[in-house]
């Protein structure tokens, strides 16, 4: 098992033509106390005192909030749930996750994860009114650095509207909105499952989550991509023995995801021989000379 504790003591969706709703949770029907596995909730690390259902104000009622201090939690906690994602229709590749967001005294942290691929950090979004809102991913984990750190501060004490949205099966494109402003689209590796939410905390956090709502999208039309088309094609699709990769970039590297989001191949030409491959779906990840990058999903049979 690998949960990243990422920063704690250390450091829009315009249209969608296929929307399905696959979890949510309001806490309104929760016993307030300790959290403890109900509604499917389940906790990894500290003790049962640091994940409650509390009423933080009038207006969310019921929330989720951490009782966390340096001594009952100093090796940090996770309470984790499931999103729900394997339930989704096979044409809806896109993730969207809303909720809101309590900063409390310290910090306010919110990890996404393919359990299946070993726990990768999909996303982390942590925001605190001290040390500034930062994205990450598990590629800037193994990099030793705190992601990207989004142009916005936070106040203590106060709920603010998150919507998340990854283009799993297409892009990898990742955006976050915060209170109405959205920020992105950042490029991430697409092919990564968001089976897994977790709430996280080391030290002291008194943060909070309500309103959480997770669904699968087959289109997500954001406004800086109206003018934007695809520079790439990947052909023939579906596949047998042979894929060509053909775009007017130059082509720098070209590698192929299997749905767990294993690389299983990675090349510099653009004729790639698939025959060994096992049928089913693929994500063609194309790097381009000047950095960009482009996917596309492609079928074996």
């Amino acid at each position: 098992m690998k949960r990243i504790l990422s920063f704690s003591l250390t450091a829009v969706m315009a249209f969608s033509a296929y929307s399905q709703s696959l979890w949510s949770d309001t806490f309104e029907t929760y016993t307030v106390g300790n959290l403890g596995t109900q509604g499917g909730w389940d906790r990894d690390g500290a003790v049962a005192a640091v994940a409650k259902v509390a009423t933080i104000d009038a207006a969310h009622g019921k929330s989720f909030q951490f009782a966390s201090t340096a001594s009952n939690n100093a090796a940090g906690a996770f309470i984790y749930h499931d999103t729900n994602w394997s339930a989704r229709s096979s044409a809806n590749g896109i993730f969207v996750a809303e909720f809101d967001v309590y900063t409390g005294s310290t910090f306010s942290e919110i990890q996404f994860y393919d359990v299946d691929a070993g726990y990768y950090t999909i996303a982390d979004l942590y925001m605190s009114p001290t040390n500034g809102v930062f994205l990450a991913d598990q590629d800037d984990f193994d990099n030793e650095t705190s992601g990207t750190e989004l142009p916005l501060n936070v106040t203590a004490n106060t709920w603010y509207k998150v919507k998340f949205t990854y283009d799993v099966m297409d892009t990898g494109s990742m955006t976050v909105t915060i209170n109405g402003t959205e920020y992105g689209p950042f490029e991430k590796a697409p092919g990564w499952f968001p089976t897994e939410v977790d709430f996280v905390a080391s030290g002291a956090s008194t943060s909070g989550f309500d309103n959480l709502t997770t669904k699968a999208v087959a289109t997500l039309l954001a406004v800086s991509d109206v003018s934007t088309k695809s520079q790439v094609s990947v052909y023939p699709n579906p596949a047998t023995d042979v894929i060509t990769v053909k775009s007017e970039n130059k082509i720098a590297q070209v590698s192929i995801f299997d749905i767990s989001g294993k690389a299983v191949k990675t090349t510099s030409e653009t004729t790639i021989n698939v025959e060994n491959l096992a049928k089913g779906s693929y994500i063609v990840s194309i790097k381009y000379a000047d950095g960009t990058t482009e996917s596309k999903k492609v079928i074996k049979k």
